[in-house]
């Protein structure tokens, strides 16, 4: 699990979507919405279009923590939005489900803890 959070920080760290997609599994989805939610991404080629889209507004986020647990990695990542619009959370846990060597869900936390926790059932 270590490596595929070195691999996932590194990637996202150098913005490198191609590396990024090659860790997401092609049914993985990333949200809680429900199969109509259009917040929810369905599959890989959502979730890449998505950071793609993000990136291209000018959001960057810089992975600092990666830990491993026993059903994945939780990432500590710092947001810098390109705007000053009030109420953006600047840092939040990203937790990347992993299954057979490719993440299957994406889950955001505002809290770290729970975070951890979520990796370690």
């Amino acid at each position: 699990m270590e490596a595929i959070a070195i691999r996932i920080r590194t990637a996202l760290n150098a913005r490198d979507m191609g590396a990024f997609r090659q860790l997401i599994a092609e049914d993985a989805t990333w949200g809680e919405g429900g199969p109509d939610d259009e917040r929810t991404c369905h599959n890989r080629n959502d979730i890449v279009a998505t950071y793609k889209r993000l990136l291209a507004q000018g959001v960057r986020g810089t992975v600092g923590e990666a830990t491993s647990g026993s059903r994945g990695i939780a990432c500590h990542v710092e947001v810098e939005w390109p705007d000053s619009t009030p109420n953006r959370k600047t840092s939040l846990y990203q937790v990347f489900f992993v299954s057979d060597g490719l993440i299957t869900r994406i889950v955001g936390y505002d809290d770290r803890d729970l975070a951890l926790a979520s990796i370690a059932r």
